[in-house]
C-alpha cells in the first residue's frame, strides 16, 4: 500500500457506501480509514458490512463529535503509507484518480498535495472547486466555484486545496503540524494550505483529477454554530500564519472587519462570540504561530501571488452555508439545521 485513504464522516451511512465501492475500484489498491464523529445513523454497521470485502484494508474509529479536523489528524495518526488521500464521506473518484494522482506526485518531488476538479454530482458540467484562494482577511473561497467546466483544463498552483479530495504526502503534513483540531468546521483545509506553502511545499491541482461531489445545489442557510467556527477559524489563521511583516496590520484589519461584519449584518452574536474566543485562546495560538514561523521559508508575498489577488471572494455567502448553483434544475430536498460535521 501506497495510499492511506482518511474519510471523517458524520450521519452519512448512504453516501459513505458509495464512496468505499468507487475507493474499491481504484486501479491503485489503497488502505481506508473511516473515522466516524459519533454518528446517530447506522454508520457503524454499514462499515463492518464492509470488512470482508476489504480484506484487513478498512479500518473504523469511532470519535467524539470533533469535526472533520480532528478526525483527519486521527486518520493521519493511524497512516503508515508515504501519501495520505484527505477523502470526504460525499464524494466519489474515478476509477484511475489515485494512480494520476501519484504520477503527478512521482513527476515532482516538490509537490506536497495534489487535488483536481471537483464537480458537482447534480450538475458534473459544473466546477465545484479547482482548488482555493485566500484573501488578506483570511477569507477563503473555492476558485471557479459555479462555474462551467472547461473542455481543456490547465494545471495551476494553489495556495490550498479542498479537502473533500487531497492527496498529499504523509510526512509533508505531519511537518506542518497536521490540522487544528479547534477547527470544528471551516477553514482546516486553506488554513493548511497556507502553512504548507509557507514551509516550501507546492500545492497543485491537475485537469485530470475530476472527483464528483454529492451536495444539494440549495445548501440552506448557516447555523449560528457554523457562523461561528467561520469566524474564529479565518481569524486564527491569520494569527498564527500570516508572516512577522504582515501580521502587525493583517489582524487588526481581519478584527475590524469581524467587528464591522457583526455590526451591519446578522447574526450577530456568533462573530462576538468568535472574537472572545480568540481572545481567550491567544496564547494557544502565539504557541502555534512560533513553530509556523520557524519553519517558514516562504513569504506571504509569494503564497498570495499564487491567487487572483482579491481580498474578497468573488461572490459573497450571503448568510449561506456555501454558495448556491444558479440554473440547477434539482430541487433542494434537504433540511439543513445544523452543521453536518462532514
Amino acid at each position: 500500500m501506497r495510499v492511506t485513504v482518511v474519510i471523517p464522516t458524520y450521519n452519512r451511512a448512504v453516501e459513505l457506501m458509495r464512496a468505499l465501492t468507487a475507493l474499491q475500484e481504484q486501479s491503485e489498491p489503497v488502505r481506508v480509514c473511516v473515522v466516524d464523529n459519533s454518528s446517530s445513523d447506522d454508520t457503524g454497521a454499514h462499515v463492518s458490512a464492509q470488512h470482508p470485502r476489504w480484506q484487513g484494508r478498512l479500518e473504523y474509529i469511532l470519535q467524539k463529535p470533533q469535526g472533520p479536523a480532528s478526525a483527519r489528524n486521527n486518520g493521519l495518526a493511524r497512516t503508515e503509507t508515504p501519501f495520505v488521500l484527505f477523502h470526504d464521506s460525499d464524494v466519489e473518484l474515478p476509477p484511475a484518480w489515485v494512480e494520476r494522482a501519484l504520477r503527478h506526485m512521482e513527476a515532482d518531488p516538490q509537490l506536497a498535495a495534489v487535488g483536481g476538479y471537483i464537480l458537482y454530482a447534480f450538475d458534473r458540467s459544473r466546477v465545484n472547486a479547482y482548488g482555493g484562494d485566500l484573501g488578506r482577511f483570511g477569507l477563503a473561497w473555492d476558485v471557479d466555484e459555479g462555474a462551467a467546466l472547461p473542455e481543456a483544463g490547465v494545471a495551476a498552483r494553489r495556495i490550498w486545496i479542498n479537502c473533500s479530495a487531497m492527496l498529499a504526502r504523509t510526512d509533508a503534513v505531519r511537518d506542518c503540524g497536521g490540522f487544528d483540531a479547534s477547527f470544528f468546521y471551516a477553514h482546516e483545509d486553506s488554513d493548511l494550505g497556507w502553512r504548507l506553502n509557507a514551509h516550501g511545499h507546492k500545492v497543485a491541482v491537475f485537469p485530470d483529477l475530476a472527483a464528483i461531489h454529492h451536495v444539494d445545489p440549495d445548501p440552506g442557510h448557516a447555523h449560528a454554530d457554523i457562523v461561528f467556527h467561520y469566524t474564529k477559524n479565518r481569524l486564527r489563521s491569520v494569527l498564527q500564519n500570516a508572516s512577522a511583516l504582515n501580521v502587525a496590520w493583517m489582524a487588526p484589519v481581519a478584527i475590524a472587519y469581524t467587528l464591522a461584519d457583526a455590526a451591519l449584518r446578522a447574526p450577530r452574536a456568533p462573530k462576538l462570540r468568535a472574537l472572545r474566543w480568540v481572545l481567550a485562546t491567544l496564547g494557544e495560538t502565539i504557541a502555534r504561530r512560533r513553530a509556523v514561523q520557524r519553519s517558514r521559508v516562504v513569504s506571504d508575498a509569494a503564497i498570495f501571488a499564487l491567487g487572483e489577488g482579491r481580498w474578497f471572494p468573488p461572490v459573497r455567502l450571503a448568510g449561506r452555508r456555501r454558495r448556491s448553483v444558479d440554473g440547477s434544475s434539482r430541487p433542494n430536498n434537504a433540511a439543513h439545521t445544523a452543521d453536518d460535521r462532514v
